[in-house]
C-alpha cells in the first residue's frame, strides 16, 4: 500500500501568470465598485477637486463660469478666461489638464501624465504583465526542451562526443 502513496497526483499549485493576468481584472473591477460606491467624487485619485476661491496654479484661483460659459480665473486682479471645450490650462509657464468643471467646482491634472485614466494604466501594466508571462513561458519551454535533448544526447545509444566509425569500402566521391 505504501508504494501507491508516492504516486498520488498532487494538486498543481496556483500559477504565477494566472495571477497576474487576473490582477489588473482585479483592480479595474476594484475602481468599478469604488465608482458605483461613492459616485461624485473623481475617480482617478490623481486628480485634485477645488471650489471657487482655491488656487489652481501658484496664486491663480478659480473663479466659476462668466456670464457666457467661459472658466474664469484670477490672481491679484488680473482675469484668465478659458472656452468651456479647453482641456489645457497654462499660466505662469504651468499647465493643468482640466477634466470637468462646473459653476462651482473644477476637476484637473495637476500634472500631464496624472490625466492618464486608470483604466489605460490598468491596460498598459495588463499588456505588459501579459507579455512578461507569455515571454517567461516560451523561454521555460525552449530551456526545458534544449536541456532535454542536450541529456538525450549524453544518456543514449551514442552517448558522449565519439566520432562516427567510417564505413569501409568506396566512396562515391573517387572511382
Amino acid at each position: 500500500m505504501a508504494r501507491f502513496v508516492a504516486n498520488k497526483r498532487r494538486k498543481p499549485a496556483i500559477r504565477r501568470w494566472l495571477l497576474l493576468l487576473f490582477l489588473p481584472i482585479l483592480v479595474v473591477c476594484g475602481v468599478e465598485l469604488y465608482k458605483f460606491v461613492i459616485p461624485f467624487n473623481s475617480v482617478n485619485p490623481l486628480w485634485k477637486d477645488v471650489t471657487v476661491g482655491e488656487n489652481v496654479i501658484d496664486d491663480w484661483k478659480y473663479d466659476g463660469y462668466d456670464e457666457e460659459g467661459y472658466l474664469r480665473f484670477y490672481n491679484h486682479g488680473q482675469i484668465h478666461l478659458l472656452p468651456p471645450s479647453a482641456h489645457l490650462l497654462a499660466l505662469d509657464g504651468q499647465f493643468v489638464v482640466i477634466e470637468e468643471s462646473s459653476p462651482n467646482s473644477l476637476t484637473f491634472a495637476p500634472r500631464l501624465y496624472r490625466a492618464i485614466p486608470i483604466r489605460w494604466d490598468v491596460a498598459i501594466v495588463g499588456v505588459i504583465a501579459a507579455g512578461t508571462v507569455v515571454g517567461w513561458f516560451y523561454l521555460s519551454k525552449r530551456l526545458q526542451s534544449a536541456k532535454s535533448s542536450l541529456l538525450k544526447g549524453f544518456t543514449g545509444k551514442r552517448a558522449g562526443f565519439r566520432p562516427q566509425k567510417r564505413k569501409q569500402g568506396h566512396s562515391k566521391h573517387f572511382r
